[in-house]
């Protein structure tokens, strides 16, 4: 029964962190700001199995959108800077990694995968927010103090999660170039059997 739980986690908390999060991030603020139109409030309220389905399909479309963005930002920014504060070895150990056969698959690679969900997460929320922030100004229900109130919050969200992504591309840059060295040892954790009392 663990087994079966922990492959559940790790097969949807991975794009839920990286997916979908961002995703109902980036489509929230619009959806609050056409709940303020009758008309849609009343198709929503009559359909709310339908709206959940829909929200949730938007959702993972506009997350996947946001995903393919971050991938630009990582490629763009992240590794070009540190290519260049490596001397192009980043690039060579990415594409070294990605070929490398693991006869026995390392703990370090199921934390890689771990830290690349948390990079998406970290680059994907902030182009979120940057796509729901209009929709903050734009809903008439929301006085000018608290638009500029969620802006500002929005806006150091974004900086703080912009600075951990940068942090998090360069731990999964040393780990992948740990991953990679010939030289180390593979450990094993044997289970220990239980003893029992005669």
């Amino acid at each position: 029964m663990k087994d079966l739980f922990s492959a559940f986690g790790s097969a949807v908390f991975s794009p839920l962190l990286s997916l979908v999060l961002p995703g109902l991030t980036a489509i929230s603020a619009w959806f609050v700001c056409l709940m303020t139109s009758t008309r849609f409030r009343l198709l929503a309220s009559r359909n709310h199995p339908e709206t959940a389905f829909v929200m949730m399909l938007l959702s993972i479309f506009v997350g996947t959108v946001i995903d393919d963005l971050g991938m630009r930002i990582e490629t763009l920014w992240l590794d070009r800077k540190r290519n260049k504060r490596t001397g192009g070895i980043h690039a060579d150990e990415w594409w070294g990694y990605l070929c490398k056969p693991f006869n026995v698959e390392p703990s370090g690679r199921r934390h890689l995968r771990r830290l690349v969900a948390r990079l998406k997460f970290e680059l994907g929320v902030p182009i979120g927010l940057a796509f729901t922030s209009p929709a903050i100004w734009l809903n008439s229900s929301i006085t000018y103090r608290w638009a500029i109130a969620a802006t500002a919050l929005a806006f150091s969200l974004c900086v703080y999660l912009l600075m951990e992504a940068a942090m998090t591309h360069d731990v999964l840059g040393r780990l992948r170039h740990e991953l990679l060295k010939e030289d180390g040892e593979v450990y094993s954790l044997l289970t220990r059997k239980p003893i029992r009392s005669a």
